[in-house]
């Protein structure tokens, strides 16, 4: 833990290849996001470079206030990471194992979507502990 709390843009850093190879080991798998009238189709590809990229600016952010000699809250970094991260790579990970076809199995693909949603909404809402990070960081003064 205490290597997360020192270095925590390696984690995102890190992960950024990891996620570009699952979106590049099936590009043409998609995610279905029904709501009401309206399905929402998201290639798994173009979902794997979103999220690689809200990992660059996630780890960005930490590296600057890292090199600005600042010092991060260390429960609210070990917090943000491990959710943020659980949270975005179930994302990714439930549309790349579900089954092509959803013939017979409306209620599996029902559940993955009402969890892709619930982990699509902790990850946009943990990122104001991230920001709560930052500036907190900024603003103290260094030992």
């Amino acid at each position: 833990m205490k290597k997360i709390t020192q270095a925590p843009h390696f984690m995102f850093l890190i992960l950024i290849p990891i996620i570009l190879l699952i979106g590049l080991l099936k590009p043409d798998k998609t995610l279905e996001i029904n709501i009401h009238d309206t399905y929402i189709l998201i290639a798994l590809l173009h979902l794997a470079v979103l999220i690689s990229i809200i990992f660059g600016i996630l780890g960005l952010g930490y590296w600057v206030v890292i090199k600005l000699n600042k010092r991060l809250v260390n429960w609210l970094t070990i917090i943000h990471l491990i959710i943020t991260v659980i949270s975005l790579c179930l994302i990714i990970l439930i549309p790349f194992f579900l089954p092509e076809s959803n013939q017979g199995i409306t209620s599996l693909y029902f559940d993955a979507q009402v969890t892709i949603t619930l982990s699509a909404l902790v990850a946009v809402c943990i990122q104001s502990l991230y920001l709560v990070n930052i500036i907190t960081a900024l603003i103290r003064k260094t030992n």
